[in-house]
């Protein structure tokens, strides 16, 4: 997620009933899982109600709309759609909405009892407006979204709206990460410094110790870069260390933790670096004692570069599950 939004969710909703039950266990299995969701009750004292709430609309990655028989019954809800729907425009925002005891037709339709709150709603108010919320509500109900009807058990539904959630956010994170304009000038760098470090160590010997030195200098060097990098993007995907089976490691937040974390390119990346710690630090030890060093060509650049290509050729493309 973009660093600028401070939110992963917005949730547009209408009813303290809705709040206090299904919303009210959404947002406590998502907090488990490293998501923040906000909603109206999160606003905080004295700031303007709508430009507040467009605000927080923009800063988040997804929006979820509660859609209960009364929803159209609020005008602040509306307008909220309206702005939502905006955002999936303008800013490719995702919209997941969830058909909470009604019928997606009879939101797309504005007909049943969804209808006769919304014509209430509508009374009084110019035509332009209302054509406004019944556009809005047209284009939501068109929207695949979960149907609570279509579930005997909600906490199931609660958990396939999650691990939905958690998918995306982990399928277009990088897309809207920093680190993402910066990867391949990292790998440039550490490129660059293994290759350094080969050389110097085949100019090293007895007669020329401070290339060993140098060599050995650049591989901690390029050491310490990965260890930085890879810190970061644990940071960004909010992945925690779990000593399971089958191997104690960082693992994603969606599935339960159940995903481990890491990508073949960061692999082959810490192979090839730690390797080429090991080639300068043998011969920087035989160098020292005034021996030249065991090895005088490494092939670890070689296999760095190689490996990079063949990563990106295995890499899967990241998916948008742009509604």
């Amino acid at each position: 997620m973009d660093s600028s939004m401070k939110y992963h969710l917005f949730a547009s909703s209408y009813g303290k009933g809705v709040r206090q039950t299904f919303l009210s266990h959404l947002c406590r299995q998502l907090n488990q899982n490293g998501i923040t969701m906000f909603i109206d009750q999160d606003m905080e004292i004295g700031e303007p109600i709508i430009p507040y709430l467009i605000e927080r609309i923009r800063e988040s990655r997804i929006s979820i709309v509660v859609l209960s028989k009364k929803y159209a019954s609020s005008k602040w809800c509306l307008d909220e759609l309206v702005e939502i729907l905006k955002c999936k425009g303008e800013m490719r925002q995702i919209v997941m909405p969830i058909f909470y005891g009604v019928d997606p037709s009879d939101v797309r339709k504005q007909i049943g009892d969804f209808g006769k709150f919304f014509e209430k709603t509508c009374a009084g108010i110019t035509k332009e407006e209302s054509q406004r919320w019944s556009q809005a509500l047209t284009d939501v109900g068109s929207l695949a979204g979960e149907d609570s009807r279509n579930w005997d058990n909600e906490s199931k539904m609660i958990e396939k709206i999650v691990r939905d959630v958690s998918n995306i956010l982990n399928a277009t994170i990088w897309k809207k990460s920093r680190y993402s304009t910066g990867i391949s000038f990292l790998i440039a760098i550490n490129l660059l410094l293994e290759i350094t470090s080969a050389v110097a160590d085949q100019l090293s010997s007895t007669r020329k110790p401070y290339f060993a030195r140098i060599s050995l200098v650049i591989s901690v060097l390029s050491l310490i870069l990965s260890i930085l990098d890879f810190i970061y993007k644990v940071r960004a995907h909010k992945a925690r260390f779990r000593c399971k089976w089958p191997m104690p490691w960082f693992y994603y937040p969606s599935r339960g933790y159940n995903r481990i974390f890491g990508s073949s390119a960061d692999a082959i990346l810490f192979f090839c670096v730690v390797g080429q710690l090991g080639v300068s630090t043998v011969n920087f030890s035989f160098i020292d004692r005034g021996r030249d060093g065991p090895i005088k060509v490494s092939v670890w650049p070689l296999v760095f570069a190689v490996g990079m290509v063949v990563s990106k050729f295995m890499e899967k493309p990241t998916i948008s599950k742009e509604s």
